[in-house]
């Protein structure tokens, strides 16, 4: 399989991957979820998938692997687009602070040589980081993805967070409606009235995936990572994040802030919540850890 054959069959299969998450997901965002059909090919080297909308004329769920970023392999690209500017800028207007984009990049910014691409290549602090892109008569607002070359097909962190990023946007919008309390983003391992509180303040399931990439995807208190103890297939892309102070001690409008998170394995999230909920707790599990002789 040629170069270009082998990235088109990555997108084709990475971006259905998003959209079978997005349907399991999704419900009550007020996204029309589809798998990708045959992919486009862009005017930056590349492809894109179109997986989904808000609706008639409304603005495109879209994954992207092509050269815009300026990199000599292709990245990943996942956002919403319209031909109608002022329908993306809606979007950049309502969303949540976290989700506020880095940079904005027009046509200014870009050059044609060979193909559409940054003059100066994306820094790599812009990644998973959202961006907006206005053009003429078009406008982009999503971020790249700091894929490496590997032999899997899927991208697994990519595909976390690309659903993650998705939905919070999606959920930002006034056509979202209440998410079922019963569909938890963080581990039910509190009594049920802290739960509850739980899964209605904080449900951003981007933090929670850039929190995840940060650390690697690996216990930030006993150092295990889920991919060496049960290989890529099927721990590549688990892990939990764990807020150091816990929502049911914090003031009812407070932000979590990605540093106010932390990436666990599902054994000590379980052991951090049965602790007193302060911000100590992860220290003191990792000094029993290692008490313990815990090995990841």
């Amino acid at each position: 399989m040629t170069a270009k054959n082998y990235d088109k069959s990555r997108l084709l299969a990475t971006a259905s991957k998003v959209a079978v998450q997005l349907k399991l997901q999704g419900r009550g965002e007020g996204l029309r979820i589809r798998m990708p059909g045959p992919l486009y090919e862009t005017n930056t080297a590349g492809w894109r998938a179109i997986i989904g909308d808000f609706g008639k004329n409304q603005p495109r769920l879209e994954v992207w692997l092509d050269h815009f970023s300026g990199y000599n392999a292709r990245k990943y690209w996942a956002g919403f687009y319209s031909p109608d500017q002022s329908k993306i800028i809606d979007i950049r207007n309502r969303v949540s602070r976290e989700l506020w984009p880095v940079r904005t990049i027009a046509q200014k910014d870009t050059t044609d040589y060979k193909f559409m691409a940054l003059t100066e290549r994306l820094a790599r602090s812009e990644f998973t980081m959202p961006i907006l892109e206005k053009y003429p008569g078009e406008a982009f607002f999503g971020a790249y993805f700091p894929t490496r070359e590997t032999s899997a097909n899927v991208n697994p962190h990519f595909c976390e967070w690309a659903v993650g990023f998705f939905l919070d946007v999606a959920r930002s919008l006034p056509r979202a409606k209440a998410e079922d309390m019963q569909r938890e983003v963080y581990p039910v391992c509190e009594n049920r009235k802290l739960v509850a509180a739980h899964l209605s303040r904080e449900r951003s399931r981007y933090l929670a995936a850039q929190c995840k990439l940060r650390d690697g995807y690996r216990c930030q208190v006993c150092d295990m990572m889920f991919a060496k103890a049960y290989g890529e297939i099927l721990g590549a892309d688990f892990a939990e994040a764990h807020h150091i102070r816990p929502l049911g001690k914090r003031p009812d409008k407070t932000l979590t802030r990605l540093n106010d998170l932390i990436t666990v394995c599902a054994n000590c999230h379980r052991m951090l919540h049965r602790m007193e909920g302060k911000r100590g707790d992860v220290g003191r599990l990792r000094a029993i850890v290692a008490k313990c002789g815990r090995k990841g």
